[in-house]
Order: C-alpha cells, then sequence, then structure tokens
C-alpha cells in the first residue's frame, strides 16, 4: 500500500484510497462461511486455510497464546480448531487476519504499531468481560467489531494525517471528543472511515454498523452491538489500552450505561476484570512484535 501522504485532502479522494487498501484475505471469509454452514464441520476449515503457511502460523501463535486460555500447548493446525470450538475459531481467525493493518505507525494519532494493536486487541478481549457480564449473546460479534473498530484511523492518518495536528487542536481547545473535532476539520471521522473500509471488505451488515456509530450517542444507543463496542472502546481508554492523541478525549455517559443496563457494580467488576484481560493482551502484542 502506498503510504506517501496524500496532497488532496478531500473527502472523494480519502474514500476512493480505501480501494488501494490490501482486501481483507478471501481465505479467511471463506472460512467464515465455512462455519455457518451446517454441513461442514472442523476438519473443512482446516483444508481452507492449511495452504496459507503465515494464517497457520498466527493462528497457532494465538492459539496458544493467554489470549484464547487453552489448557495445553498445541503444534498442528486441526487439533488448536478442534480445542478452540467455533465462536474461538471464528475470534482468533479475524484476530490473525487483522495483525497486518493493525502493525502499523499512526504518527497523526501518536499511535506506535503496538499502541495500535494493544488498543484493539485489549478492546476485544474487554468485549469478552463486557459479553460475560451483561448478558450479551454475540460475543463473537462484538470480538470482531471491537478488534477493527480503529480501521479507519489507518486510512484518515495516511491521507489526512498533516491537518490531525488540527484536529487535536481545536479538541483540546474546545475540550471536545475528538471524533466531533475530526468532523470540523476533516468533515468526516475515523469510525465512519473504518466502516466504509469494512464495507469494502464485505463484513456483515451489523458489525459495519457497530463501527460506524461506536462514537455517535445518536446513533449507538440504536443498537446494541453499537452501543457494547461503544461501552469496550471508552473502558479499553480508561484502562490506559495503547492509548494515542484521541485517547482520553472520549467519554463515558449515563445514557450508554442505561441503555445497556449496566450497573454501577458492572462498571466496577468490568473494570477490575479488564485489568486481567490487560496481562493477556500484553502477552499477545510481545508474540506479533518478537
Amino acid at each position: 500500500m502506498n503510504t506517501a501522504p496524500c496532497t488532496d485532502f478531500t473527502l472523494e479522494a480519502v474514500y476512493e484510497s480505501m480501494a488501494a487498501l490490501p482486501v481483507f484475505p478471501k481465505i479467511v471469509h471463506k472460512a467464515l462461511s465455512i462455519l455457518d454452514d451446517p454441513k461442514k464441520n472442523i476438519t473443512d476449515v482446516a483444508e481452507i486455510i492449511k495452504f496459507d503457511h503465515g494464517l497457520v502460523a498466527n493462528i497457532l501463535k494465538l492459539t496458544n497464546s493467554a489470549m484464547f486460555g487453552l489448557s495445553q500447548q498445541v503444534s498442528d493446525l486441526e487439533t488448536a480448531l478442534a480445542l478452540l470450538g467455533q465462536n474461538r475459531i471464528r475470534e482468533v481467525l479475524i484476530a490473525s487476519a487483522a495483525m497486518p493493518y493493525l502493525s502499523r505507525d499512526l504518527h497523526g494519532y501518536e499511535m506506535s504499531p503496538q499502541d495500535l494493536c494493544y488498543h484493539s486487541i485489549g478492546c476485544a478481549m474487554i468485549s469478552e468481560v463486557v459479553s460475560r457480564r451483561l448478558g450479551f449473546p454475540n460475543a463473537s460479534e462484538l470480538f470482531t467489531a471491537s478488534i477493527l473498530h480503529d480501521i479507519g484511523k489507518i486510512v484518515l492518518d495516511i491521507y489526512v494525517g498533516p491537518r490531525l495536528g488540527e484536529v487535536l487542536d481545536r479538541s483540546r481547545r474546545d475540550e471536545s471528543d475528538f471524533s466531533i473535532a475530526e468532523w470540523e476539520v476533516i468533515g468526516t471521522d475515523h469510525a465512519v472511515a473504518g466502516s466504509s473500509i469494512l464495507q469494502h471488505w464485505e463484513f456483515p451488515r451489523d458489525i459495519c454498523r457497530a463501527v460506524r456509530a461506536h462514537h455517535d450517542p445518536d446513533l449507538y444507543i440504536q443498537n446494541r452491538l453499537s452501543a457494547m463496542l461503544a461501552f469496550c472502546n471508552v473502558l479499553s481508554v480508561q484502562l490506559g489500552l495503547g492509548v494515542g492523541a484521541d485517547g482520553f478525549r472520549y467519554r463515558l455517559s449515563d445514557q450508554l450505561l442505561y441503555v445497556l443496563g449496566c450497573t454501577e457494580r458492572d462498571y466496577f467488576a468490568c473494570i477490575e476484570d479488564g485489568f486481567k484481560a490487560l496481562e493477556n493482551a500484553q502477552e499477545v502484542i510481545d508474540f506479533i512484535f518478537s
């Protein structure tokens, strides 16, 4: 992908640039469709992905990390998949395929590759804590949305990066959310850009909608997946997970807690369990950059 800054700051140029992004691996989409087919099994999934050696290596690396909490180390693909189970397979496929996109500097957001990975993976792991605590049934969808929710920062950093300093100055001056300042300076925000990328990559509409809405209170309160993602993102920031220039420019609203039915006790339980997820997230980051 061409990483040279773009001199054309129009939104049309930004959105046209998304077509130049490497396509999300088709082999992963194929494996995910097999998981949804009741006539298929784990062996069919393994047959699809076994020839992609980089993907297999990442799957085994992630599977053996604390992120997925298996009781034994595994060295072959089919055994790993059998031990993970369907929902975990879905999560590890998404996490593995997302790593190349997340392992990059975001100078305009003052985020290193480790910061972006740490925030994205940490948010995904917190999503599991939150799903259990608040009784959310679509935990795998929330995991996917969480690990990809900031993918739009990549495009904005490349194509409007020089203007992100203006965004940060505006946010600090007005004491406003960073996404509001993005809209005022650029005319869009990284959530909208991220949703557009995921649509381009043919992700399910619900996940695209959640990513689009996770900084927009008027939108995320209309859909539980979106509200859950917004909550997980703010929790990950409050826990200091890969916080960049925009990190502490977002707020947790009482309205969001009300919509989720999240009590004060639930909130502090999520914070406490989130600290434990931090340790696992760090282990995964160490794996990725080792």
